[in-house]
């Protein structure tokens, strides 16, 4: 059975990635199947049921590339950069029936450093606005945003209008919050080098259960 770990020898190969071409990557697949898209897989599985115990047994793991495993090569089409590959891997775990939309969780692991966040689309901005806008509902996010940016030093990513909209007040107290477009909560960590592999999904996990105030709420509202 697969292990659910990055070995140094996965982290070397992501490290090294970017400046490789699609003739190194055919030659040295048969590395990337062993280091990284096998243990990828064992990785989405295992933090998967570590949520599902512990958050909620509706939370949605897909192990493979375009589930829940973001494919490791870049879409150049439209980039100045053309570098073929990704320096990292990302993967999702969601809880809903469209995956597009649903409350998401999402590990970032790149060779030296491993990002989590929470987050969703906004299916409906009038009906975000009113939550966000009404004390009974409004607040509680707040709050677990805050608790959240205080324990890890959060980036609260998707307030991409300028001005509250209207009819809100510009000093409304969730202000900020009223002015998002989509929500993604997120954070880094250096990569932790006293945790073995084995226990590397559980260490993600733990991070991500930080989140577990923020993701019932998107869960429960939108």
């Amino acid at each position: 059975m697969t292990v659910a770990a990055f070995s140094a020898g996965a982290r070397n190969f992501l490290r090294e990635l970017p400046a490789r071409d699609k003739a190194w990557f055919d030659a040295n697949r048969s590395d990337y199947q062993a280091l990284i898209a096998e243990p990828a897989k064992a990785f989405v599985e295992a933090v998967a049921a570590e949520l599902q115990a512990e958050l909620s047994p509706a939370i949605v793991g897909v192990p493979r590339v375009n589930g829940s495993i973001s494919p490791i090569n870049r879409d150049i089409r439209f980039s100045a950069d053309k570098t073929p590959y990704k320096d990292h891997l990302l993967f999702r775990w969601w809880e809903g029936d469209e995956k597009k939309t649903a409350p998401t969780l999402f590990v970032r692991l790149a060779a030296d450093e491993v990002g989590f966040a929470t987050g969703a689309m906004l299916p409906s901005l009038d009906r975000w606005r009113a939550l966000i806008d009404e004390e009974a509902t409004g607040a509680p996010l707040a709050f677990a945003i805050d608790a959240l940016v205080a324990e890890t030093g959060a980036d609260v990513a998707g307030a991409d209008y300028k001005r509250v909209p209207k009819p809100y007040a510009a000093d409304h107290p969730r202000a900020d919050l009223l002015r998002h477009k989509w929500l993604q909560v997120r954070w880094g960590a250096p990569f932790p080098g006293d945790v073995g592999e084995a226990a590397f999904a559980g260490w993600c996990a733990r991070h991500l259960l930080r989140c577990t105030d923020i993701h019932r709420w998107l869960v429960t509202n939108l």
